[in-house]
C-alpha cells in the first residue's frame, strides 16, 4: 500500500508543518510515578491463614457469610441434580454485560475481567483439594465472583446476587456444604479485592502533557496513570519497551502518514467489516468470548476453564498496563492530528497513538489461547493480525504503532505462557 517516498515527502512535510510544533517525540515524557516492584503480585497462598481449614469450611463462615448465603440460597429455584452450565462462562459473560453497561474503557475492563477470573480460579481450585471433601463448585464461584463484581459494579448488586442465587441452587448439595463453598469462595474474593484496591488504579493524574512537533494535542486524556498500575506476571508496565516511535518528520514517519491517507482513500467494504468487528466490541470482550465458545463447545472441566480464563485475562491486563505506559511516555499524535481533513471509520479514542492497544493486547491474548488450545494456534494468531490492522483501516493508527505494540505483546503473552507452563495445573496465585 505505500507509495514512492519521494513523492509523498512534499505533501507530508505541509502535514507536519500543519501539525504540532516543537519537540521532537523521540525523547520519552517521563510517567509522573513507575511501578519498582521486583516480583510479580499474588493475592493468595495455597496455606493462607486466611483459607479456613480443610473439613472446617462452614464453621469458618461469618454471620454475614450465612446471612447472605441464607438469603440467596432461600430465592433460588430448588437444587437441581444436574451440575450446570459451565460456572466459568457464566461469571465471564456477567462481568461483560456489566461493564459494557459501565462503558469502562478497555483497560478498565480488562482489569475487571482479571480480577474476577482470578477469583474464579483461586476459588474454583479448591474444590480440586481432596481435603476439602470436593467442595460444590457453582458456590465456590458465586461466592468469589459476587464479591469481586460487587466492590467493582456496586450499583449492580441485585443483578449480581441475582445469578449467584441461580448458580447456588444449580449445586447438586445441600445446606451445609455449600455454604461452606460459599464461605471459602468469600476469602478469596475479599482477597481478589484487596488487591484491587491496591494496584494503583484510582491514583490520580498531576502531571502536564508535553507540547511538540507530532505530539498529541487532545484534552483529557483516558487513564493516563494505567502504565504504572500493579502488573499480574510482568515486574512492571515498562518492565517490556518497544523501539521507540519513528522520528517525526523521517523518511518513515512521513511514509506511515502517507499510508494512512492512501488507505483511507481506497477503503473495501471488506476492511470497514474487520474495522468494526475490533471496534464496536471491547477487544477483551472479543478474546473472552472466543475462550467462552470453546469452554462451551469442547465442554470443558471448570478448573481448567478457570485456569484458561486467568492468564488469558491477566495476560491481557498487563498489556494494556504496559501499552498506556508507552502511550504517555510518548505521547505521539492520532493521525487525524497529522492529516488535515482525514476520513476515519471510527471516532479516534481520546489518548495517544504509539503503540496500538488493540494490537498489543491481541497478541498477548493470542499467545495463551494458542497454549490452551494448541491446534488454533494459527487461528489466534490470524485474529490477534486483523485485530491490528483494523486500526490501520479505521484511520487511527499507523503501521508502526501496530506492529510495535503486536512485537511486544507477543513477548508478554509469551512470559505469560512461560508462567503458565512453570505453575502447571496449579492454582495462578497459590504456593508462591
Amino acid at each position: 500500500m505505500r507509495t514512492d517516498i519521494k513523492l509523498a515527502i512534499p505533501f507530508l512535510l505541509i502535514l507536519a508543518a500543519a501539525g504540532c510544533a516543537r519537540q521532537s517525540p523521540m525523547t520519552p515524557v517521563a510517567p509522573a510515578s513507575s511501578s519498582t516492584s521486583s516480583a510479580p503480585h499474588f493475592v493468595l497462598r495455597r496455606n493462607d491463614p486466611r483459607l479456613p481449614a480443610p473439613g472446617l469450611e462452614e464453621a469458618a463462615a461469618t454471620p454475614e457469610d450465612r446471612a447472605t448465603f441464607g438469603r440467596l440460597a432461600g430465592r433460588a429455584a430448588p437444587l437441581q441434580l444436574t451440575a450446570g452450565p459451565n460456572e466459568v462462562v457464566v461469571w465471564d459473560r456477567l462481568t461483560r454485560e456489566l461493564g459494557i453497561g459501565a462503558k469502562l474503557p478497555p483497560p478498565l475492563m480488562a482489569r475487571a475481567y482479571a480480577l474476577v477470573h482470578v477469583g474464579l480460579y483461586e476459588a474454583l481450585a479448591a474444590s480440586a483439594d481432596r481435603a476439602r471433601g470436593n467442595l460444590p463448585q457453582h458456590s465456590l464461584a458465586a461466592g468469589a465472583a459476587t464479591r469481586v463484581l460487587g466492590y467493582l459494579f456496586p450499583g449492580s448488586l441485585p443483578r449480581i446476587r441475582e445469578v449467584a442465587s441461580e448458580e447456588i441452587a444449580l449445586d447438586p448439595f445441600s445446606g451445609r456444604s455449600a455454604l461452606g463453598a460459599w464461605a471459602v469462595g468469600n476469602v478469596v474474593g475479599h482477597a481478589v479485592v484487596a488487591r484491587g484496591m491496591s494496584d494503583g488504579s484510582n491514583a490520580p493524574y498531576t502531571g502536564t502533557p508535553p507540547a511538540g512537533e507530532g505530539i498529541w494535542t487532545g484534552t483529557n486524556p483516558v487513564l493516563p496513570m494505567c502504565g504504572t498500575w500493579k502488573t499480574w506476571v510482568l515486574q512492571s508496565g515498562h518492565e517490556i519497551q518497544p523501539d521507540p516511535p519513528y522520528a517525526f518528520g523521517s523518511a518513515k514517519d512521513l511514509a506511515d502518514v502517507q499510508e494512512v491517507l492512501d488507505v483511507s482513500l481506497s477503503r473495501t467494504p471488506e476492511q470497514i467489516a474487520i474495522v468494526h468487528k475490533w471496534a464496536d466490541v471491547t477487544p477483551p470482550a472479543i478474546w473472552n468470548d472466543l475462550l467462552d465458545d470453546r469452554i462451551v463447545g469442547q465442554n470443558m472441566d471448570p478448573v481448567a476453564s478457570a485456569r484458561a480464563g486467568a492468564y488469558l485475562n491477566v495476560a491481557m491486563a498487563d498489556a494494556f498496563i504496559e501499552c498506556w505506559d508507552c502511550k504517555y511516555q510518548y505521547w505521539i499524535a492520532r493521525p487525524f492530528q497529522r492529516i488535515p481533513g482525514l476520513v476515519t471509520v471510527i471516532t479516534t479514542p481520546n489518548f495517544p497513538t504509539y503503540t496500538s492497544g488493540h494490537s498489543t493486547i491481541s497478541a498477548a491474548a493470542a499467545a495463551v489461547l494458542a497454549e490452551v488450545f494448541p491446534a488454533e494456534r494459527d487461528y489466534f494468531i490470524q485474529q490477534s493480525e486483523e485485530a491490528a490492522l483494523s486500526r490501520l483501516y479505521g484511520g487511527i493508527h499507523f503501521r508502526h504503532d501496530n506492529e510495535e505494540g503486536t512485537r511486544v505483546g507477543t513477548e508478554i503473552g509469551a512470559r505469560v505462557v512461560e508462567r503458565m507452563r512453570a505453575a502447571s495445573s496449579g492454582p495462578l496465585l497459590a504456593g508462591n
